[in-house]
C-alpha cells in the first residue's frame, strides 16, 4: 500500500483521471471543488474522443481569419478587447505560436496524446462497466465549400502520414452514409479513427466509480490559500478547513492561472468559452457525429438527443451566455442542415462552459520547477475531454516516481517562465 497523500484542485475529467490512477497505485486521494460536481465544462461538450484533432488552436492563418470573425456577432470566434495585462502576454504569444515550425512540432505530440487517451478511455469502459454510449464510430468533416474542402483534405493527408484512418468523401458517399440528413454540402472528409461519448453520463459514472472505491470528493469547497514552506507546498486552506498532503495537483481548467498566481506560478492560459445545444427529439437524428467546417459547429448524437456545440469566446471567465453566439450555432446549423428549424431551438436550454486555452495549443502536464511537489494539469483547449485520462495518467506516474509513457519538453508546465 503506497503511503502517499494527494489533495487535487478541480473534478472535471483530468482530476477525476488523476484520482482514478492514482487509486490505482494504492494512493490516498482528496479531490476539492468549488462546485457541486454537476455541470463542468467536462460535461456539456461535444463528446469527442478525436485523435483527428492534432492542429493546434494557434496555427498559420488563424490571426487573420480571427479578425474577420471579431467583425460579426454571430462567428465562431471572438475576443472581447480588454486591457488587460494577462490576455496581452497571452495575444503575443499565441501570435508567436501561429507558425508552421511550432504547428510542426505540437502535432506528434498532440497524436501520441490523443491516441493512447482514447485507449485508456476503452480500458476505463471495460473494466469499469461504465456505459455512456462511447462509439468509435468516426467523424464526418462537411464542407459547403471548395476552399473549406480542400483544407480538410491536408488534414486527410497528414492524418494518413501519421497512421490514423481518414478519408475524402463526395457529396454521394456522405448521402450513402447518412440518408435521412440534408445537407446543404459540397463534399467532406470522414475521420474513421475518432470516437464519441455521451460526456455527462460518462462523467457522473465514473465519479459513481471514484465514490464506491473510497476516494474522497469535496464538492462546493473553494480554495482561499496556498501556502508554502521554501521550496513545497506544506497545504491548502479552504471555506471548509484545511488540507494537507505529500503532493498537490492542480487542475481546476481555466481557473488554474489565478490559483497559481499566489504561488508566484505564471502559466500564460485564457478562457475560451463554448455554447451547446441539445434537441431531446430531433427533426432527424444522424447516424454519425460530424462537424460543420466553415461554421465550426459540432454535431453528436447522445443517448438523450442531438447535441450542437460550438464558438470560441475569450472574455474571461464568466460563464453568461451571450445570445449571440447561440444565435450564431443556429443560424450555423440551419445553413448546413435546411431540415432544422428556428422552432427546434426555440424551447433548448443553452449550456455554457469554459475551455482553457494556452497561447500554442499545447496543455500543461507535470510538476512545477518552483515547488517539488506541486503538479499541473490544464491547458487542453477544444481537447479536454479527449485528453482527460492521459493527463490523469501522466500526471499519476510523476507523483509514484514511474517511468513515464510518454514525456515532451513542449507540455513543460513553466515553459513560459
Amino acid at each position: 500500500m503506497n503511503e502517499k497523500k494527494v489533495v487535487i484542485v478541480g473534478a472535471g475529467i483530468v482530476g477525476l483521471s488523476t484520482a482514478y490512477y492514482l487509486h490505482k497505485k494504492g494512493v490516498g486521494v482528496t479531490i476539492i471543488d468549488n462546485t457541486d460536481g454537476t455541470d463542468n465544462c467536462s460535461f456539456g461538450n461535444a463528446g469527442y474522443v478525436s485523435p483527428s484533432h492534432i492542429i493546434p488552436l494557434s496555427s498559420p492563418g488563424i490571426i487573420s481569419q480571427g479578425l474577420k470573425w471579431m467583425l460579426n456577432p454571430e462567428s465562431p470566434f471572438y475576443i472581447k478587447p480588454r486591457l488587460e495585462r494577462d490576455l496581452i502576454k497571452w495575444g503575443w504569444l499565441f501570435k508567436k505560436a501561429a507558425t508552421e515550425k511550432r504547428v510542426d512540432a505540437a502535432v506528434p505530440v498532440l497524436y501520441e496524446l490523443t491516441v493512447r487517451s482514447q485507449k485508456l478511455y476503452e480500458e476505463i469502459m471495460s473494466q469499469e462497466n461504465i456505459e455512456a454510449g462511447y462509439k468509435k464510430s468516426g467523424l464526418l468533416m462537411i464542407c459547403k465549400t471548395e476552399e473549406a474542402l480542400h483544407h480538410e483534405i491536408e488534414l486527410v493527408n497528414l492524418a494518413k502520414s501519421l497512421g490514423l484512418e481518414a478519408n475524402t468523401l463526395t457529396r454521394e458517399d456522405i448521402e450513402r452514409m447518412e440518408p435521412e440528413v440534408e445537407y446543404d454540402m459540397t463534399g467532406g472528409v470522414f475521420f474513421g479513427c475518432d470516437a464519441v461519448m455521451t460526456p455527462d453520463v460518462f462523467m457522473k459514472e465514473f465519479r459513481k466509480k471514484l465514490i464506491a472505491d473510497g476516494i474522497n470528493i469535496e464538492y462546493n469547497t473553494s480554495l482561499q490559500k496556498i501556502v508554502h514552506q521554501g521550496s513545497s507546498i506544506d497545504r491548502i486552506i479552504t471555506d471548509k478547513g484545511e488540507f494537507k498532503a505529500d503532493d498537490y495537483v492542480i487542475a481546476a481548467g481555466s481557473w488554474t492561472p489565478e490559483l497559481l498566481k499566489q504561488v508566484r506560478v505564471d502559466i500564460p492560459l485564457q478562457a475560451g468559452k463554448g455554447y451547446s445545444l441539445t434537441v431531446p427529439d430531433p427533426v432527424v437524428m444522424p447516424r454519425l457525429p460530424s462537424i460543420l467546417a466553415e461554421g465550426k459547429i459540432a454535431t453528436t448524437p447522445m443517448m438523450h438527443g442531438l447535441r450542437f456545440a460550438g464558438t470560441m469566446e475569450i472574455a474571461g471567465t464568466q460563464l453568461d451566455i451571450n445570445q449571440r453566439r447561440v444565435d450564431g450555432i443556429v443560424k450555423a446549423v440551419k445553413d448546413f442542415m435546411p431540415q432544422f428549424r428556428d422552432q427546434d431551438f426555440s424551447l433548448i436550454k443553452e449550456w455554457a462552459g469554459l475551455r482553457p486555452c494556452t497561447p500554442d495549443g499545447l496543455p500543461y502536464i507535470g510538476r512545477t520547477k518552483r515547488y517539488k511537489n506541486l503538479l499541473v494539469g490544464t491547458g487542453h483547449a477544444m481537447l479536454g475531454l479527449t485528453l482527460g485520462p492521459i493527463t490523469g495518467h501522466l500526471l499519476t506516474q510523476e507523483i509514484v516516481g514511474d517511468q513515464p509513457d510518454y514525456s515532451s519538453q513542449l507540455l513543460e508546465v513553466e515553459r513560459y517562465a
